[in-house]
């Protein structure tokens, strides 16, 4: 009896150090075409976001969410956290700008740190 022959890797022959060259790059869209398409999600997840928050508040969260899982239907933390930011930002958006959304801002384009914050809600 013999034996299959082993499958190739499709990283047979690849470097890690030299990454393959890639394909020609579309044209970048223009400003208001970047703005006006909302973002399909790269991955089969949507984007990570991350912040800071007080334990003490984070364990109410949690308690807000396995207390309430049944009645209010949030499975996770994840999917609460969601849903009341969206409800903040539509919030912001009917009281500051007619209901309409805001121009979309990149991760990088807010201020980080405290410091930074301060001095732009300050005007300083």
């Amino acid at each position: 009896m013999s034996r299959p022959e082993p499958r190739k890797s499709s990283l047979a022959g690849s470097s890690p150090v030299t990454p393959p060259t890639p394909a020609a790059a579309p044209a970048a869209p223009s400003t208001s075409e970047a703005t006006s398409a909302k973002k399909a999600p790269a991955g089969k997840y949507p984007a990570k976001v991350s912040f800071y928050q007080d334990p003490e508040d984070t364990d109410r969260v949690r308690g807000a969410i396995l207390y309430t899982m049944t009645t209010e239907g949030n499975r996770n933390l994840s999917q609460f956290v969601q849903k009341a930011v969206m409800a903040e930002v539509e919030r912001l958006e009917a009281k500051y700008n007619n209901g309409e959304p805001f121009p979309p801002v990149g991760a990088r384009e807010l201020p980080q740190g405290g410091a930074a914050a301060h001095q732009v809600a300050t005007g300083q």
